[in-house]
């Protein structure tokens, strides 16, 4: 008979430390999430032109005469403006047929060889922007993307916006845990994202405003109407921190 009386003991024992334990666990940290922001703003330094030459000719050979004279030519006109090898390339090269359906006959009907060459160019000196761009529609490139306006600084600017996402997020939640009563404790986890917000050069409106351009003694930027304005470099910072009895 005492043996179930035994297990009892057992049973209320075990009980007794579980109850122990879960009193002596530390109730779950009080945590405050916020996001930050912030952003710096520049003025470019220098931009990288994206242009392509190309052609269509039913003879192979001399599509790809037209688009290599092209480039030759624009390469002349580069190094006058003073661009360097380091800063210009033109390895991007592809040739492919062009066919047209024919519904009539129910079939594709070859019409030419396309060549393409694409163009990269880094332009240091923002003041002759317009003149890359006049000259390069002037020896027959037929696409000119929007410039990507860049700052020689990027690296340093980029830090400068994650310090100030980061300070924001800090001010943040130190001005919610004041508002509560307590008293704002270590950071748990951060983390950041950063990213660049570069406005293209309205190319058709600079083309058209070209056309209209009275004086020839105007730089290549006042004919096209080209102003590069700011690049805003922008971080988020996304933080947990303890929130701490006074």
């Amino acid at each position: 008979m005492r043996k179930p009386l035994a297990v009892l003991t057992v049973l209320c024992l075990l009980g007794f430390a579980a109850q122990a334990a879960h009193a002596a666990e530390p109730p779950p940290p009080r945590i405050v999430s916020v996001s930050g922001q912030g952003e710096v703003s520049v003025k470019p330094d220098r931009a990288q032109l994206s242009l392509t030459a190309d052609a269509l000719d039913a003879n192979l050979k001399k599509a790809q005469e037209q688009v290599n004279t092209i480039v030759r030519n624009y390469l002349a006109e580069a190094k006058k403006l003073g661009t360097t090898d380091k800063d210009i390339s033109t390895a991007g090269v592809s040739v492919a047929p062009e066919y047209v359906w024919e519904p009539k006959q129910n079939r594709q009907r070859l019409v030419g060889y396309r060549a393409r060459r694409d163009i990269a160019v880094l332009v240091r000196n923002l003041d002759q922007l317009g003149d890359y761009l006049q000259r390069a529609t002037d020896v027959g490139i037929n696409h000119v993307n929007p410039p990507q306006l860049e700052s020689s600084r990027s690296t340093e600017l980029k830090r400068q916006a994650l310090a100030a996402a980061a300070s924001d997020a800090r001010d943040k939640a130190k001005l919610l845990a004041e508002t509560l009563d307590m008293k704002l404790g270590a950071v748990r986890s951060l983390r950041v994202d950063d990213n660049i917000n570069t406005p293209p050069v309205p190319m058709v409106k600079a083309f058209a405003m070209r056309a209209e351009a009275a004086s020839a003694d105007m730089s290549g930027n006042e004919q096209m109407g080209l102003a590069t304005g700011e690049i805003k470099y922008t971080a988020n910072a996304n933080a947990d921190f303890d929130l701490l009895e006074r």
